[in-house]
């Protein structure tokens, strides 16, 4: 686990934050995602849903998506996030003291496998437009890292007929990933962990980073 961004002094408001769970196909990132936003009390924002029609269909035909198809559905990811925690806000800015210091933001999965591609969901990327790269410092991003053995993996994913990623593209994606321990604002929890152990690491690790749960 990386070190914390700066800290917040204890009496200053939490600020919201954008927790992306990570990983190749077959981790089960959907499931993490959806059990730690409720377990935060955030929506929950899967991102394969913001996905082009063009980009499922190149996955449906087994061919993994170049840079140039994800740059736009990893700004997407980071704007709809911005937007949701934009409208936490306004719904929120005539509540009580009490009500305000409850964590607000948003709770995303995506596979974020290049460092690059975390760039851009973090609102860092010098190519983003100005109006997500300012953003950067006021939607602090984390991530959980599902991580685990390809094994593992290949298992889970012939387990689920019927989803458009093949497991054939699993050595593709764990050849493309660019491991994102060390980095600021990660957290790393075991793909073969129950769901609920996942959250609880989660929990831990991002309060460990500085968020106030």
């Amino acid at each position: 686990m990386s070190s914390a961004p700066e800290s917040q002094p204890q009496n200053a408001s939490q600020p919201p934050v954008l927790i992306i769970v990570m990983g190749v196909c077959g981790t089960g990132k959907s499931t993490l995602g959806s059990a730690l936003a409720a377990s935060l009390g955030l929506p929950y924002l899967e991102g394969d849903d913001l996905h082009p029609q063009a980009n499922i269909d190149k996955m449906s035909a087994g061919n993994p998506l170049n840079d140039a198809d994800r740059e736009p559905w990893l700004a997407l990811i980071r704007r709809t996030a911005l937007d949701i925690v934009a409208k936490q806000q306004r719904e929120q800015s005539g509540e009580g003291s009490e009500r305000a210091q409850k964590l607000k933001g948003v709770v995303a999965s995506c596979s974020a496998l290049k460092a690059y591609y975390r760039s851009i969901l973090r609102g860092t990327h010098p190519t983003l437009s100005p109006s997500l790269s300012s953003s950067s410092s006021s939607l602090p991003t984390y991530f959980v890292f599902i991580n685990g053995s390809r094994e593992v993996l290949l298992d889970r994913m012939n387990a689920r007929p019927g989803h458009f990623m093949k497991s054939t593209m699993l050595d593709s994606q764990l050849a493309t990933l660019e491991d994102p321990r060390g980095e600021e604002g990660v957290v790393e929890v075991g793909v073969e962990m129950s769901t609920e152990e996942q959250v609880a690491e989660a929990r831990r690790g991002l309060a460990a980073l500085g968020v106030r749960l």
